[in-house]
């Protein structure tokens, strides 16, 4: 989305840099690549739950996903490209292509493998406990 009016200012090739979301084509493709390969495993698929995450960011995609289990985050262990961000800031930060999936912890070894492959970054933050 851009905060410019469509069709506003077209002989500038160049991007609005004070646009509020940006894509990013080449991230979303790897992310895309991996959910397919999960998918052509068929039953040995480690992905149990998959949640795209849009408005609210993390502290709207996490606890939908484990909803009505429950469990614990490790917000920290996100990865941010800022380490000074605080806690708070990292739980409602909004990301373009990000999703987020509920693996079994025995198949994170398998789905890491594929995020590896595909050179997709990807990150355990919490666990489903049913408290």
């Amino acid at each position: 989305a851009s905060s410019m009016a469509f069709g506003e200012n077209d002989e500038r090739a160049d991007l609005d840099f004070n646009a509020v979301q940006r894509g990013d084509a080449e991230m979303e493709q790897k992310m895309n690549r991996v959910i397919r390969a999960c998918i052509d495993l068929g039953d040995r698929n480690p992905i149990i739950s998959i949640h795209d995450q849009g408005a609210g960011g993390n502290c709207n995609v996490l606890k939908e996903i484990i909803e009505p289990a429950g469990g614990r985050f490790e917000i920290r262990d996100l990865v941010v490209g800022d380490k000074t961000m605080s806690v708070l800031e990292m739980w409602g930060a909004e990301y373009q292509e990000n999703d987020c999936a509920l693996v079994k912890e025995s198949d994170l070894p398998a789905f890491a493998k594929i995020c590896e492959r595909e050179r997709s970054g990807w990150c355990c933050v919490g666990e489903v406990t049913g408290d």
